[in-house]
């Protein structure tokens, strides 16, 4: 019953601005919209900020210029005091860029007065959605194990990773073999610890053993154990892994590094729980759980009979699959801002916030190396940056021009309707320079005549965010000044 409640409760919304006749036609159109919210307004940001603390609201939408309090310190307060309340700056034209700044400091998105009402709906359904999504989110996180072991560096609000949750408690559930497949970097340690900590294991060992990592020759004696004078070198006796995760959890990862011939024997050790150790004749019965994890191609292994298929079909009976972080890209700032509070204490850097310029690089970069790529570059922005805001990458900024130059001269050379007349001299960076601005003057233009001028509409099949696309629309003097009429 709690729950259909909180589903069908009314979003609360605070509009803040000194302009009453504007505040009042505002709060009609939205009241009167396909939006079914509860609407309040307040006249400066003193008072809004009362309303704030009297009573919860899921989004502020306020004016940057007011008496009292304005809209900036308005938007200081609430980042710091309440950081689940979403804020929409509106400004006046010819105050863009302080909206730009606004952003640093919290606020979601920004609108230009005046403005279009279907724009305005478009970003506060954007609000909603990601309220609902990280609202279930934290709900499936709280089923499988408020602070189980990994589980709290898995993050993401996307439906794929949604379904990674859902995976994580399906397979927490049972004792069956799991198989993590994901490319490198995606995470899938920490889903086989998330996967082990929900587990009626939980309390018995989690046995790593890196496959890819392991010399060849010392695998199988890694795997089983030895004992003393096994073979040269062999001291002493040796527990291997399986062993060591008798009554708990063994994760074989990077499984597809194993070599062939060990395979047969890994199979039947998955099929009878049971080990030798190298040197011995005595079979020791073992009770373990099996995680598998890999980022190569099985299937494209098992033709070219690099992979026994019968070791897959063991290994594949509750298979998860982990998607890249450019599959996801919707989830890179809640990443980025996860990262920036792990390593805030321990780095003791200044970092609180990033810049929409540098937000805009990390959306864009592939990020061939996932997860664990971005947290090394955020990682390494943190150590090097000496203020409260990271404003650039210059390692994604590099990769990213290059990538721009390859697709501009690729769409001149395909279509030629691309043409640039260089400025005077012919050195590379001012040809360079003459052609990117050609080319992005060519592109926002024909995306917004596709969509009869909506931004919000361009900015989405662009891939870009909204400020970042309405700027650059701007600098080439594209955006058309459109009344608003509630």
């Amino acid at each position: 019953m709690r729950r259909s409640e909180e589903m069908s409760e009314r979003k609360r919304v605070l509009l803040v601005d000194d302009e009453e006749v504007f505040l009042e036609q505002l709060k009609e159109a939205l009241e009167n919209s396909r939006l079914d919210l509860e609407i309040e307004t307040a006249s400066d940001g003193l008072e809004a900020l009362q309303k704030i603390e009297a009573r919860r609201h899921d989004i502020v939408i306020t004016d940057l210029k007011m008496p009292r309090m304005d809209g900036h310190a308005l938007l200081r307060e609430i980042h710091s005091r309440f950081p689940t309340t979403y804020v929409v700056v509106v400004t006046a034209f010819g105050s863009v860029s302080a909206a730009v700044e606004a952003m640093k400091y919290g606020a979601y998105d920004f609108l230009e007065k005046p403005f279009n009402m279907e724009t305005l709906e478009i970003s506060i359904t954007k609000i909603l959605r990601q309220h609902e999504i990280l609202r279930e989110n934290i709900e499936l996180k709280g089923q499988i194990q408020q602070h189980a072991e990994g589980l709290d560096q898995l993050v993401g609000s996307h439906p794929k990773m949604q379904r990674v949750y859902e995976q994580i408690l399906t397979a927490a559930e049972t004792d069956l073999t799991v198989l993590i497949l994901g490319e490198t970097g995606t995470g899938k340690e920490l889903v086989a610890r998330s996967i082990h900590s929900r587990s009626e294991r939980r309390s018995r060992p989690f046995v790593v053993i890196n496959c890819a990592a392991i010399p060849e020759n010392l695998l199988e004696s890694e795997f089983f154990g030895h004992e003393k004078g096994a073979f040269s070198g062999a001291v002493s006796q040796r527990i291997g892994k399986f062993e060591k995760a008798h009554t708990g959890t063994i994760f074989l990862d990077e499984i597809g590094d194993i070599p062939l011939d060990l395979q047969a024997k890994i199979l039947r050790v998955l099929e009878d729980h049971k080990i030798t150790r190298l040197g011995s004749n005595r079979e020791i019965e073992l009770d373990f759980r099996v995680i598998c994890a890999t980022n190569r191609p099985i299937q494209d292994m098992i033709k070219k009979e690099l992979f026994r298929e019968d070791l897959y079909y063991r290994i594949n009976v509750l298979p998860i699959i982990i998607p890249p972080l450019r599959e996801r890209r919707e989830d890179i700032p809640l990443l980025a801002g996860h990262f920036m509070a792990k390593y805030s204490k321990k780095l003791n850097s200044p970092v609180k916030g990033i810049s929409p310029r540098a937000m805009e690089q990390l959306e864009r970069y592939r990020w061939p190396g996932n997860v664990r790529e971005m947290e090394n570059v955020i990682q390494h922005a943190m150590v090097s940056t000496r203020s409260e805001c990271i404003t650039d990458f210059p390692e994604l900024r590099k990769v990213l021009e290059k990538e721009t130059e390859s697709a501009t001269v690729q769409a001149q050379v395909e279509d030629g309707s691309i043409l640039v007349e260089a400025p005077e001299g012919n050195d590379y960076h001012s040809i360079k320079k003459a052609l990117l601005e050609q080319f992005e003057r060519t592109y926002f233009a024909h995306l917004l005549a596709k969509h009869g001028g909506v931004i919000a509409e361009a900015a989405r099949e662009s891939g870009l965010n909204y400020k970042t696309f309405y700027l650059k629309a701007e600098k080439y003097h594209l955006t058309k000044k459109r009344g608003w009429h509630p």
